[in-house]
């Protein structure tokens, strides 16, 4: 679907502002072709269950976009209390308390946010919710075996490492194509400092046996 004018030049500039600076633990792909084919990953925040794991999570802008929230999926498979068998999110943010002025790198620093602190009364995995708040060391070694499985990804491990400055993209329609990155290039900054966000409990995760032999039933 087409964008206004307007909307694709504001998606532009701010693809180049998280290309030159890219906030803590996000990163995107865009596809050269299409401005549209927006890939961000959000990398498992440290000391969660969800540490040394990369999360895409995609975007479906629509023409009313930026006055309602793009469609969102997480297609990397996670155990997490606020993310569906499907990739669906559960996010405010997504939903009633969107604001125009938010963007991509809002919504992946909220999806971030939602690594660090999940929050079991609007969960979409039930049994996520239901060992969040009854058995947290089940939960976290659970969370960290589906992390090692599904979201282990090399390729954009080095995306996070790159140090290359990336290419501006031009906020000229004429210009998108050729100025944003095509997708499988690792031409992006290193990351700003990270955000003060400690989160209890997880920096004590036990990979106890039972946690382990109930996370691979559920795989």
């Amino acid at each position: 679907m087409s964008l206004p004018p307007q909307t694709t030049r504001r998606l532009v500039k701010e693809i180049r502002q998280i290309q030159s600076n890219p906030p803590d633990c996000v990163r995107i792909e865009v596809d050269e072709a299409d401005i549209l084919a927006i890939k961000g990953w959000v990398q498992g925040p440290p000391g969660t269950p969800f540490e040394g794991g990369f999360f895409l999570v995609t975007f479906a802008f629509t023409s009313e976009f930026p006055a309602v929230p793009p469609q969102c999926r997480m297609p990397t498979k996670i155990f997490h209390p606020n993310v569906s068998s499907s990739g669906e999110i559960c996010v405010s943010t997504l939903k009633k308390d969107w604001q125009p002025h938010y963007g991509i790198a809002h919504i992946l620093t909220t999806v971030k946010c939602l690594l660090i602190s999940p929050n079991p009364d609007s969960a979409l995995n039930p049994e996520a919710g239901r060992l969040l708040q009854e058995a947290y060391d089940d939960y976290a070694s659970t969370a960290t075996l589906w992390t090692s499985v599904h979201a282990a990804n090399p390729r954009i491990a080095e995306l996070f490492a790159s140090e290359e400055p990336s290419a501006p993209a031009s906020a000229s329609g004429v210009e998108v194509a050729a100025a944003v990155l095509p997708l499988g290039q690792s031409s992006l900054n290193t990351a700003a400092p990270p955000p003060s966000a400690p989160v209890s409990k997880t920096t004590a995760v036990k990979k106890s046996a039972t946690g382990v032999k109930r996370g691979v039933k559920r795989l």
